[in-house]
Formats: C-alpha cells, sequence, structure tokens
C-alpha cells in the first residue's frame, strides 16, 4: 500500500474512533446493511489477495517515480 492509501485508512479510522458510527454513517450518507457490508468487504479482501496473487508490475508507482523525478522532486 502507498503512504497516501494509508493515511486515508488512518484518518477513517481516526475519525470512527473520534466521531463514532453516527457520525461516519451521516457522513456518507449510508445506511448500515448489516451482513450486506461484511459480504462486500470479505470480496474485496479476497479480490486484493487474488490481484497481490499476480504479481503485476506497480505501473502507478513507477509512474510517479518519472514524475517526480522529471520534475526535480527526488
Amino acid at each position: 500500500m502507498t503512504r497516501f492509501t494509508l493515511t486515508c485508512f488512518a484518518a477513517l479510522v481516526a475519525a470512527w474512533l473520534l466521531s463514532g458510527e453516527r457520525f461516519l454513517d451521516a457522513v456518507f450518507g449510508m445506511m448500515d446493511l448489516g451482513r450486506v457490508d461484511d459480504t462486500i468487504i470479505a470480496g474485496v479482501v479476497v479480490l486484493e489477495d487474488w490481484k497481490a496473487g499476480l504479481s503485476l508490475p506497480d505501473v502507478f508507482g513507477q509512474l510517479r517515480a518519472a514524475i517526480h523525478q522529471g520534475l526535480g522532486l527526488r
């Protein structure tokens, strides 16, 4: 995972810890769907594991590095 993704997840967890579930439900305008949410999350985890198993190249990371190098940010 990239630092950006980890930061987003950390911010989401921090918001949940500091404000409770009701705040996040109101912000995203979503209902608690119970088992449906769990099924979707489990499916995403399975798909992410499958994608990691493919050992695809990190094209986005390579592009980001090239842009940073081209702009002199490295």
